[in-house]
């Protein structure tokens, strides 16, 4: 064999000696980590039945029902890891002491632990000298003692007896008459004389037992009513708007009952419907409720039918705030003389009419909005194809200025340009998107304002719906947010469309009769209002938090009031607009032949 063999030859050996030492190292290495693991009770079987106790260092914890007998317990304890010394299992043991048990562990180790097995008090009987008490209203549980008894019942100096298991009561003397008007503590002393299990003792007359809520803090706005749907569902009705995707909600719940603590109520988003929350009952029993989607719970500032307003039947086709009064718009106001539009003050009381001084009208003054300022614009309905104009009021009594001007032939149209209604989204002094449709065809003129500047040249475009009515609307998001909401009646479709720039259907919900609508941004979330109207039953108000843009946002409002008539709405006319006044957002609904509602919607 030559040098360069028995050099290739060693290094062989050499590389099969490291793979073998390394093999026992490892496996050195897993017989050494066994060997440190200590022993320990890992199971405990009582009278046949195993638990898992809770353990530390020196202590071994098995905790049992309520109520058990520990005087004769038998005992079989599981070992991990080593053996049992001078203990034997299958033997009754007097546990209402602690007891010492010996191990030895696999290692050659050895230790001492306590082993506890301990069964909380129960309950043996309960009486108030002189009164009959029913057992179903007596509410023992982990936490507390609560006793319900007749209405009517002097707390102030009752007699009470209590005789308890695997527990003597501290501080307390049976039979000696004390004052329960105010909750009081109980304490007992376990069987093994170290132990203590402290509860509230409370007795009543109020109605206690399964868990409930009863109302709701919201953002520090209080509910009026918690309404329970499907029994373990949630509706809160609160009295004023708050920022329901952030909020933070106190439970007040039935008599007696405990919130799970992991509850916290911080920064709830409301707007999802899902937020779940376990409650226990003074009866023992954890429930869990789902808090559903708040509702707003207003009183109307202004609630007033239509035959208040002394319009003729289908008069009334328009609503907007300007300041602190709301206009109506109405189809009789048909030349400079005639009534209308009008404006009314904050409580409903007609207060005067727009100065109408050179205003042209093309049959009449039908729609009109209103920007974030309360400058309106108001549309003539327009059945000529001469020159029509859209006038512009800077407030109630402002004189009217010539704003925007149109006709069939600038509108690139082939019939006489009756308009289906009119949008405001922002400032007319500022920056503001102003829309236009035309009465039962799919057209829609948008008109932008820069810097206070009209650009006088619209851009045409078409919704996705054909075969529309007389009045229908295209609301512009706010400024800075692309899309429109669509509030249509026709006869492909009715219904609120949420439509993009470009006025595609993004989401669409039919089956509801609704010619005009409002956006509004405010604090961070946009809102939108409409009033639905539904034959032979009246008008319905609605506001939604559409800020995520979602199906479900448009499909769950926050706030729905019934106006209740049996009035038709022939031409199916309605509006609704919102507005800042006087620092709080406000909301008006009106509806031809049915009546107007007012609402400050805050606190």
């Amino acid at each position: 064999m030559n040098k360069i063999q028995t050099a290739k030859w060693h290094s062989i050996l050499m590389l099969l000696f490291t793979c073998v030492l390394l093999t026992v190292s490892c496996e050195k290495e897993k017989l050494d980590n066994r060997a440190f693991e200590g022993v320990n009770i890992v199971g405990v079987k009582v009278n046949g039945d195993l638990f898992l106790p809770h353990t530390d260092d020196q202590t071994v914890v098995v905790t049992l029902p309520a109520g058990q007998d520990l005087s004769r317990v038998n005992l079989q304890l599981l070992v991990a890891n080593g053996e049992l010394v001078g203990f034997e299992n299958s033997q009754e043991y007097d546990c209402r002491k602690p007891l010492t048990v010996q191990l030895k562990g696999a290692d050659g180790s050895q230790r001492e632990v306590t082993l506890k097995v301990q069964s909380p008090p129960a309950l043996a009987s309960f009486i108030i000298e002189g009164l009959a008490v029913e057992a179903d209203h007596i509410h023992f549980t982990e936490g507390s003692l609560i006793v319900q008894v007749p209405e009517g019942t002097d707390l102030s100096n009752l007699a009470v007896t209590l005789e308890f298991l695997n527990g003597t009561p501290v501080d307390f003397t049976n039979g000696q008459a004390a004052d329960y008007t105010e909750p009081q503590r109980l304490t007992l002393l376990a069987v093994d004389e170290e132990t203590r299990y402290t509860y509230d003792f409370i007795i009543t007359t109020q109605e206690v037992g399964p868990a409930s809520v009863q109302g709701m803090t919201i953002n520090g706005v209080p509910t009026d009513s918690v309404v329970v749907v499907e029994s373990s569902t949630l509706v809160p009705y609160i009295k004023g708007l708050a920022d329901f995707s952030a909020a933070d909600v106190v439970l007040t719940t039935g008599f007696g009952n405990r919130v799970d603590p992991t509850f916290t109520g911080k920064g709830l988003n409301l707007l999802s419907g899902n937020n779940q929350v376990k409650i226990t009952g003074s009866d023992g029993i954890e429930k869990t409720f789902t808090i559903a989607r708040p509702r707003l719970s207003l009183t109307p500032l202004v609630d007033k039918p239509y035959s208040q307003f002394g319009f003729g039947a289908n008069d009334m086709a328009g609503v907007a705030f300007s300041g602190n009064h709301v206009v109506i718009a109405n189809y009789s106001a048909v030349a400079p003389t005639e009534i209308g539009p009008n404006y009314y003050d904050l409580e409903g009381k007609p207060i005067g009419m727009l100065d109408k001084t050179g205003v042209e009208i093309a049959h009449s003054l039908r729609k009109l909005a209103s920007d974030d300022e309360g400058r309106l614009l108001v549309v003539s309905l327009g059945i000529t194809s001469d020159q029509q104009t859209i006038y512009r009021w800077d407030n109630v009594t402002a004189k009217p200025v010539p704003y925007i001007t149109y006709s069939k032939a600038t509108l690139g149209i082939d019939v006489n340009p009756r308009t289906a209604g009119i949008n405001i989204t922002g400032s007319l002094d500022g920056d503001a998107i102003i829309t236009v449709g035309l009465a039962q065809r799919s057209e829609v003129y948008v008109w932008k304002v820069q810097g206070g500047v009209l650009n006088e040249t619209p851009s045409k475009f078409a919704i996705p719906f054909d075969r529309t009515a007389y009045y229908w609307s295209v609301e512009p998001m706010p400024i800075g947010t692309d899309g429109y909401i669509g509030a249509i009646v026709g006869n492909s479709f009715s219904g609120i469309a949420s439509l993009t720039s470009t006025f595609d259907a993004d989401f669409q919900q039919s089956g509801i009769m609704s010619s005009d609508c409002k956006v509004k941004e405010y604090n961070g979330r946009t809102y939108l209002a409409y009033t639905a109207y539904v034959s032979g039953k009246g008008a319905m108000f609605r506001i939604c938090d559409i800020t995520d843009g979602g199906a479900s946002s448009y499909q769950q409002p926050i706030f729905e009031k019934w106006m209740a008539s049996g009035e038709p709405n022939a031409n199916n006319t309605m509006d609704a607009d919102m507005a800042v006044i006087n620092g709080k957002l406000h909301a008006v609904f009106a509806c031809t032949n049915i009546g107007l509602q007012l609402y400050k919607l805050e606190n």
